[in-house]
């Protein structure tokens, strides 16, 4: 028999076996059926059941929150900064790659250490490139399953749902339906805010870009709140800038106030965000970390005629016109 025949028979043999094997594979008893992962909203809802937070808030973004540092009883001791402190009686802590987490009542299991790290890793590709600045090795999170543990422990306001404290690279947040939404917009914080340090960037540029953010993860209905707002600013109504891009604090604002002026920060970022590239928006920030007024940042950043201040507005105000009230 010649070498021909010899490579073909064997060829034949070996597709043969390859059959077989594959067969016995797809029908063997010890194979475990393949089975669809979860989607990220039902996985979250199996975490956060049983939460007093889950009654809190439906729907709504987080509204004004302090940079400051957060006042703590004082039966709990900071230790410093990279130590933070020991865990209060009735919380569970657990370590992971980018947080020590320390979690009200319940475990900090692997199905929510697998979700931190989900929306993690998704977050920082989104905020490139002030966070591949950021030298932070691990966040310290404080999970609540109450608000009245939350409110007691963080002294915020009845309505706040989470906080941050930039310096301390650490974030409160209430267990709730709204968990995604409210964590990115406190990371955002962590990572932009964190970018200016030891300086702080505007509170109007803080804020509008972490519900930039926020919103770049959520569904349509859950953006809606911003409607009414986007169709009142395209019909010329809104905060005047003077008033909008020196404030420092919105203690003193009405509820409604305060979401007018969330929805306008959200809207003047997302403006410089869309108007060019990110980029300019860099540059942007860059300008105003090294400690440059905001018309010179502008100018420097974006060119004319954002010589001025007012020059954004007026021409905000015709985008926001274009738009229309939407999304």
């Amino acid at each position: 028999m010649d070498i021909s025949k010899r490579i073909n028979i064997l060829a034949v043999v070996l597709l043969i076996t390859l059959g077989v094997l594959v067969f016995l594979e797809d029908n063997s008893p010890y194979k475990k059926p393949v089975q669809d992962l979860p989607k990220e909203e039902e996985l979250s809802q199996d975490i956060f059941k049983d939460s007093e937070g889950e009654e809190f808030v439906q729907n709504q973004m987080p509204l004004y929150q302090e940079q400051v540092q957060v006042k703590t009883p004082k039966k709990f001791t900071i230790v410093n900064k990279q130590t933070w402190m020991a865990p209060p009686s009735g919380f569970f802590s657990a370590l992971t790659h980018n947080y020590l987490v320390y979690r009200e009542g319940k475990d900090v299991t692997q199905k929510l250490k697998d979700l931190l790290a989900n929306i993690h890793g998704n977050f920082v590709l989104d905020v490139i490139p002030f966070s591949v600045v950021s030298d932070f090795k691990r966040i310290f999170l404080m999970l609540f399953r109450t608000k009245e543990s939350y409110s007691q422990y963080t002294q915020r306001p009845s309505w706040s749902v989470a906080s941050t404290d930039i310096k301390a690279q650490s974030i409160f947040i209430l267990e709730n339906s709204n968990f995604k939404t409210n964590f990115t917009h406190e990371l955002t914080h962590i990572y932009f805010d964190g970018y200016f340090l030891p300086s702080e960037p505007p509170l109007w540029l803080s804020e509008g870009f972490a519900v930039y953010v926020q919103t770049q993860n959520q569904e349509t209905k859950d953006k809606k709140w911003l409607i009414p707002y986007l169709k009142r600013f395209a019909q010329g109504n809104y905060i005047s800038f003077n008033e909008f891009t020196n404030a420092t604090d919105l203690s003193s604002y009405s509820k409604e106030d305060v979401m007018l002026w969330y929805a306008q920060a959200y809207s003047v970022v997302d403006y410089l965000l869309t108007s060019k590239t990110r980029d300019e928006f860099f540059q942007f920030c860059k300008n105003l970390k090294d400690g440059n007024p905001t018309s010179r940042s502008l100018y420097r950043a974006y060119g004319m005629p954002f010589n001025k201040v007012s020059s954004l507005e007026y021409a905000w105000l015709s985008y926001a016109h274009n738009k229309k009230g939407a999304i």
